[in-house]
């Protein structure tokens, strides 16, 4: 029976978590990327939004297009079978990490 490849579960699609993503492209590994959004928002770049300078859609992309080439990676929008109790996703062979950045709105 093959053996497959560790599970790596990476929760949060911002800088953090993308780049984790990104970094992990090359590694013999499944990677599952939770997020509460469908898509990345550049927000550095929110306040020329604000002052219609540009449009929404230029400063956010949907993180399945971002890592549509990344064989190795999933986007899923709300994790489940997580522990947070406990710190790590559940399951066998899998490890989790998690990449806190700025808050998303409310």
């Amino acid at each position: 029976m093959p053996q497959s490849n560790p599970r790596v579960v990476i929760l949060g699609a911002g800088f953090g978590g993308l780049e984790a993503t990104k970094a992990l492209r090359r590694a013999p590994v499944e990677i599952t990327l939770i997020d509460r959004q469908n898509y990345h928002c550049f927000q550095p770049l929110l306040y020329q939004v604000a002052t219609a300078a540009l449009s929404p859609a230029d400063i956010a992309w949907p993180i399945r297009h971002i890592l549509r080439r990344q064989k190795n990676a999933t986007a899923h929008v709300r994790g489940e079978n997580l522990d947070f109790r406990n710190g790590r996703a559940t399951g066998s062979n899998e490890s989790g990490t998690l990449r806190a950045g700025s808050p998303a709105g409310p």
